[in-house]
């Protein structure tokens, strides 16, 4: 039986972490229960699984936090045995050398490594771990130098760090870091409990973006990408060439898709919402079925007649399902600013 064919998923690893950042938009990371710890077997046998159903383009090892697995190696050689490429999503805390070594033999594609601030105070208050700051930079240095065209720093901006982004943006260049990925905070998991203090209005927004673009202008030899989809009402991205914005499709074949450790299914990595699992049905008959693909075609009702509406989808609706419980509202972004 021929393999499903996947371009982009993300598998996470597990839902522990060693931070406990406020912007975390994990849904399960709200404080209102104990995180379970990581399970090795399970997530190698998850993996297995998933490769004899589908055949994937690019695997992205996430969590919760993917370096608290100790066969996070074996992981990645399994996924590059059967032609996967092999991103990680980690917060540099516990890449120690010979981990980032073992990933480069590997043939690992790209590492992703959160730096929210030059300021290690500033960084570490996110973060809710004291001494990351200093982990994170020292990591992002040595992938930088390992893998020139493989390090990406993660710079969320929330209205606690954007007065600092051109500080933060000098940093992550000194480093030698080509790629950036520029993320607004996106509500959700523990995001939730401090929106008021995350939320950035619209013209802090809009300046956080602008000095990313005077950033970017002059420094024509890295790379900058906004990876969470921002209403176009809410935020042009014109004034801003220099950045690469991306916008969710609801087209299963052209989005990434979420898988879990323990099987389960979802539309991304911000929603909480369980498609199905692969233990009970193959990943290709779980993306295909008319009532999943049915949960994702409604349009929202304040975007109905919007001209906008084919390029930006109303926003990060998988917001919408943790924030309102649905995918039919636009993100949850417009009615707080």
């Amino acid at each position: 039986m021929a393999r499903t064919r996947i371009d982009n998923i993300v598998f996470e690893l597990t839902q522990a972490c060693n931070q406990c950042c406020r912007f975390c938009y994990n849904y399960w990371r709200d404080g209102s229960t104990p995180l379970p710890a990581p399970d090795p077997s399970l997530a190698r046998k998850t993996l297995r699984r998933l490769l004899s159903q589908a055949s994937v383009g690019t695997l992205s090892l996430s969590g919760g936090e993917p370096m608290l697995l100790k066969n996070v190696h074996d992981l990645v050689l399994s996924a590059r045995f059967k032609g996967c490429q092999v991103n990680v999503l980690t917060n540099g805390t516990l890449l120690t050398e010979s981990a980032l070594d073992n990933f480069h033999s590997l043939g690992v594609g790209a590492i992703q490594i959160p730096l929210l601030s030059a300021d290690a105070r500033v960084h570490e208050h996110l973060t809710g771990l004291p001494g990351s700051w200093q982990k994170a930079v020292d990591a992002l240095g040595r992938v930088a130098a390992l893998m020139p065209n493989g390090a990406y720093a993660v710079l969320v901006i929330t209205a606690l760090n954007a007065p600092g982004i051109p500080e933060t943006l000098k940093l992550i260049g000194s480093l030698g870091v080509k790629g950036v990925m520029v993320n607004r905070f996106n509500i959700g998991g523990m995001g939730l409990l401090h929106c008021k203090e995350l939320t950035l209005d619209s013209k802090t927004l809009k300046q956080a973006f602008a000095d990313v673009e005077a950033f970017a202008k002059v420094h024509p030899d890295m790379r900058f990408v906004s990876g969470v989809c921002t209403p176009l009402c809410l935020m042009d991205p014109k004034p801003y060439p220099h950045i690469k914005f991306t916008w969710c499709s609801t087209d299963f074949s052209r989005r990434p898709v979420t898988l879990t450790y323990s099987g389960d299914v979802r539309f991304c990595n911000h929603s909480p919402y369980v498609l199905g699992n692969i233990y009970e049905r193959p990943i290709g008959e779980i993306l295909s079925d008319p009532e999943v693909n049915a949960r994702y075609s409604g349009v929202p009702e304040r975007c109905a007649d919007c001209p906008l509406l084919s390029r930006c989808n109303g926003g990060c609706r998988a917001a919408s399902e943790q924030v309102y419980g649905t995918f039919s509202q636009a993100d949850p972004v417009l009615e707080v600013l």
